[in-house]
């Protein structure tokens, strides 16, 4: 889920938060810190260096990697790429609070390993996204937490991080099924894919634009929820059978997402749970980005 990106739902079994009002990307300046307590003897000498020409600056700045703002012809899509094969070290599934956030950091670590290659090859930033395992929700920059049958993880875009609370998540989510915890975190790991590529920024716009709650606002959400979901297929794809990860339990997590809840046509955010499974299975099937631009999908296949 992702939080206007106000609460969405959880692929698993209920409506997580829909990410931050306006995510707008917060620009982090990084201090420099001095030890000003060191003292280092001589002086201070000039170097020589050959003057930086004007198209040179230029020509680096258009190699940095950054994001892009758009949707249906977002590089990412548009290049029809495929996750590598990655191998996943998850631990022993467990169902305590310690061990349901070990196994989400140990899950969260493998999409690094899985997602960071793909940005790279677009030119498109990336950072690992900060995981906060806390038991309970709490308020933060997206806003005040949602109630516990509104949402039991969600990502919000102006920290850059996922929250999946361990006790809501075990109590109201999961439960003792691994493939739905599984899916739960690749789901809201999609969101930040989209946070750092461009992508939710540009649909966060269209939905403000249009009003969160209005037929066009709510079309664009389940576009955003239904590519995470495929996002979310993409990775159990590449790590399918190896490491932690077997064909099974990926299959399964693929699969987890018809369980979603029916949300009334007024106001449905998320798809329905046969789009949910449907999206998740594409990703999951297909295995290239191609195959999540829900963007460019009729709205029937958004409903």
């Amino acid at each position: 889920m992702h939080t206007p990106e106000a609460p969405k739902n959880n692929p698993v079994v209920l409506v997580a938060v829909f990410t931050a009002v306006a995510l707008s990307v917060l620009s982090l300046g990084l201090v420099d810190q001095v030890d000003a307590g060191r003292r280092v003897a001589g002086r201070a000498v000039p170097a020589a260096s050959a003057p930086v020409q004007t198209g040179e600056i230029r020509a680096a700045e258009a190699q940095r990697p950054r994001a892009v703002h758009r949707l249906a012809d977002h590089p990412l899509l548009t290049s029809g790429a495929r996750l590598a094969p990655v191998t996943c070290a998850l631990p022993e599934f467990g169902t305590s609070d310690a061990q349901l956030a070990a196994y989400y950091r140990a899950g969260a670590a493998c999409l690094d390993q899985a997602w960071e290659p793909v940005l790279a090859v677009g030119n498109l930033p990336f950072e690992p996204p900060t995981l906060d395992t806390s038991p309970e929700l709490g308020p933060g920059p997206c806003g005040v937490a949602p109630a516990q049958s509104e949402a039991v993880a969600y990502y919000c875009g102006r920290n850059r991080t996922i929250y999946m609370p361990t006790s809501r998540l075990r109590d109201n989510g999961g439960g003792h099924r691994p493939e739905s915890h599984l899916a739960t975190l690749a789901h809201e790991y999609g969101h930040h894919v989209q946070s750092v590529s461009g992508m939710l920024r540009a649909a966060d716009t269209r939905i403000l634009d249009a009003g969160e709650q209005t037929p066009a606002g709510l079309e664009m959400s389940r576009r955003v929820e239904l590519q995470a979901n495929c996002f979310a297929g993409l990775f159990l794809a590449a790590a399918a059978g190896r490491g932690s990860i077997t064909r099974a339990l990926a299959e399964n997590a693929a699969a987890d997402f018809r369980y979603a809840v029916e949300e009334a046509p007024e106001k449905n955010a998320h798809g329905s749970p046969r789009n949910q499974e449907k999206w998740a299975g594409s990703g999951f099937s297909d295995g290239t980005t191609a195959s999540c631009n829900t963007y460019a999908a009729t709205v029937e296949a958004v409903r």
